[in-house]
């Protein structure tokens, strides 16, 4: 390298350096204690990109993949507390022209024979392709399998993983329903995406995914048989590789990576790993799905389709503290059906069980959708009445009386009957707990029924 592009270190002459270095293949950069690049020799010239002005003097973070990488090493040894002499590991560089390569580096300190810091070295020297896959690998095994992920959490750090390793800035997880492109997670430095964004699906590169079935990529978008694409025309997105997402057997959606720079060609390889990818990410949507569906399992009625005691209980937990806060009105309605033993005694427990889910049909439709209905077990339900007085309360159980009195239920092929039911009604007041609100409604349930039943009672008469 000419000395025209090398910064003087007061140390050592840029002389000296270069007789050291400049004929070394693997590429050397020295930095100063600031972690300011103070010489590069041509192998490092040629493997980044860069020449004389345009790195000499600048912060090292201009070659790292990303700032958390140049973070990282400032705190593992590129520091001035740091005693580490000459030290092998692994990291991502980023040359000049936006390319992403992993490479093996020995770096650590230089210090004077006072043992005062002079500044930093680094030999770097590209891995191989087969090193930069079990790398990449790895990471992979290490997101799916942390147990400090949730699936939402793994999604997004597989996206971070494919962005480093096609060395591309916008990662993108999508939901496809129809013609609707629907954006469910995504990297982009730039912020011009975001989970929720729709697009057309016509309007995306997507659309080629789609009908290739599998992995395809354009390394260079305005070369290629694409260029005329709506996407390409309005985003300017050079490099692109993506694959469908499958969820049990069906397509869910895409995975893909883009640019506006374009890229080196895609291998073979890439569009393996990319399935790869879009293999994992479906595997945690499907765990998602599955974990969703267990916890609304857990929170219904398995017989009436309603909440069951759990889901009312937290519901009601909220509901409470928030009526507290906003002085809002809040009212709930406890319900039993009258004389349901008879039913089961005398047609048994499968016409009781038809006779719960009829009347549970009836609580649905009377009820509003901000409302809660739940079964707590047996005969007995609640109706949960958000912004509801006392009186708006009455009306709702009446009609709700009215309605069950006039409606005949299948209890056998040939047999239907009418029931009636008993209700207990309290409104929330100044200091009061889900435990004291639901003992006042209780207390006029049993009111209700000691009364003759067929009626609804409410706590303040």
């Amino acid at each position: 390298m000419n000395k025209a592009s090398m910064a003087p270190l007061a140390y050592v002459s840029p002389t000296l350096l270069a007789d050291f270095f400049d004929h070394l293949p693997e590429a050397v950069v020295v930095a100063d204690a600031e972690r300011r690049i103070r010489y590069a020799n041509p192998a490092a010239e040629e493997l980044f990109g860069y020449r004389g002005d345009e790195w000499i003097g600048r912060q090292t973070s201009m070659l790292y993949a990303t700032p958390d990488d140049f973070a990282e090493q400032g705190e593992k040894r590129y520091n001035r507390f740091s005693r580490i002499g000459m030290q092998a590991y692994r990291i991502r560089y980023r040359c000049a022209d936006g390319t992403v390569f992993l490479a093996h580096t020995s770096g650590g300190t230089m210090r004077d024979e006072r043992d005062q810091l002079r500044g930093f070295i680094g030999l770097i020297r590209p891995a191989e392709a087969a090193e930069k896959t079990v790398d990449t690998l790895q990471r992979l095994h290490a997101i799916t399998a942390s147990p400090a992920l949730d699936e939402a959490a793994r999604i997004d750090a597989i996206l971070s993983l494919g962005a480093r390793h096609f060395g591309l800035d916008l990662a993108v997880q999508s939901r496809i329903r129809g013609e609707d492109f629907r954006v469910e997670h995504c990297l982009d430095p730039a912020s011009g995406i975001n989970p929720g964004d729709s697009f057309e699906l016509s309007g995306t590169y997507c659309v080629h995914t789609l009908k290739a079935h599998e992995p395809i990529g354009f390394h260079h978008a305005g070369e290629s048989e694409i260029r005329v694409h709506p996407c390409y025309r309005e985003f300017g997105l050079e490099a692109y590789i993506g694959c469908p997402i499958q969820v049990d057997g069906e397509v869910y959606g895409t995975l893909n990576f883009s640019s506006l720079n374009p890229c080196r060609p895609f291998s073979r390889d890439d569009l393996i790993f990319m399935q790869l990818l879009a293999d994992s990410v479906g595997h945690e949507i499907h765990q998602q799905i599955m974990r969703k569906q267990l916890s609304a399992q857990a929170r219904t009625d398995e017989l009436t389709g309603l909440s069951n005691r759990r889901a009312v209980m937290e519901t009601l937990e909220w509901q409470v503290a928030h009526s507290q806060r906003s002085g809002l009105p809040l009212s709930v309605l406890l319900l039993d059906l009258d004389y349901f033993k008879r039913i089961n005694d005398t047609w048994g427990h499968g016409a009781g069980d038809a006779v719960l889910r009829a009347f549970a049909r009836l609580l649905m439709g009377v009820g509003r959708e901000v409302d809660l209905c739940g079964r707590l077990g047996g005969e007995e339900f609640i109706l949960m009445l958000p912004d509801t007085t006392v009186e708006g309360g009455r009306a709702v159980g009446e009609r709700l009386r009215q309605l069950l009195a006039g409606t005949t239920m299948a209890v056998s092929a040939e047999e239907r009957i009418t029931t009636s039911l008993s209700g207990g009604l309290a409104a929330l007041t100044r200091g009061d707990t889900v435990e004291s609100l639901l003992k006042r409604a209780d207390q006029a349930l049993y009111a209700a029924k000691q009364g003759g039943r067929d009626r609804i009672c409410d706590a303040s008469s």
